[in-house]
């Protein structure tokens, strides 16, 4: 018997469509390797399993600076989210057996491994009010600095991002990402569509997709580099100092949108002599 729609399906909150198209996308995906028993805090009270890669977890940080078009406005965000690869305990025999590398290269196309999420801060409210309340996500609003890589700046050969701690008054941070952009081993990738999870108000598992049209860059690192952590008090330096503090780097994802168009150099036309 088919499963009944309104058991699955929230309706939409008010003020809120799907789906939300992307106008582009620059992001950055960095995964580290940890014990199980360092995750196994965050999944104790839902029923998530940690994937396990050479019988360690994974947590992933993940920036992105995206645009959107909407109406009379134009929604511009920076967003980190920090989370667990993990998969639903219920579709345990559905959890195939991949390596870390074949993982990367987007094998894992059953989509049961997803990233589950810790913390997201953005510096747009509307997008951290829309996260909570279309995908349950654990969104705050703070600020970002950050110089990474994109087309119109090729000399920028690293992606830094900071990631402020929200009381602006304090001038503390979160942590610090600094990482190449081009490391050895880059390699094109098929990750999209990307699996997340979050947990509903009643601890339920929230799942939904994110599909990003394109092509992928993947490497394996090699003793990547470790985080730098700020001082902050907030609750997700906290977490990132349990899970990753001395942690270094074990791959790396890149996505920036193709352009859509381009201004060229001009030229002057001369008067006839």
């Amino acid at each position: 018997m088919p499963t009944d729609p309104n058991k699955i399906f929230p309706p939409l909150p008010k003020g809120f469509s799907l789906p939300f198209y992307y106008a582009s996308v620059n992001a950055i995906w960095v995964y580290y390797k940890v014990s199980r028993e360092k995750v196994e805090p965050y999944l104790q009270d839902i029923a998530l399993e940690p994937a396990l890669f050479d019988g360690q977890a994974l947590v992933l940080l993940h920036f992105q600076r995206y645009t959107g078009f909407i109406s009379g406005a134009m929604s511009v965000v920076n967003e980190v989210q920090l989370n667990i690869i993990a998969y639903p305990r219920v579709l345990a025999t559905k959890v195939p057996a991949i390596s870390f590398a074949d993982f990367l290269a987007g094998g894992e196309q059953t989509k049961t491994l997803g990233a589950y999420r810790l913390y997201v801060p953005a510096d747009n409210p509307f997008a951290a009010k829309a996260g909570k309340e279309l995908f349950n996500e654990p969104t705050f609003v703070t600020t970002f600095t950050y110089a990474v890589p994109d087309i119109n700046d090729p000399s920028q050969k690293s992606w830094v991002v900071t990631c402020n701690d929200p009381d602006q008054t304090k001038k503390q941070t979160i942590f610090t990402l600094d990482i190449d952009a081009n490391p050895p081993g880059l390699t094109r990738s098929a990750m999209s569509p990307i699996m997340q999870y979050t947990r509903d108000p009643k601890g339920l598992i929230f799942a939904y997709t994110w599909n990003v049209f394109g092509v992928f860059a993947s490497a394996i690192l090699d003793c990547g580099p470790t985080l730098s952590l700020g001082q902050s008090v907030h609750p997700m330096r906290a977490a990132m100092q349990g899970l990753l503090q001395g942690v270094p780097a074990v791959g790396m994802q890149t996505f920036e949108t193709p352009p859509v168009g381009t201004s060229t150099r001009g030229y002057l036309i001369q008067p006839e002599t």
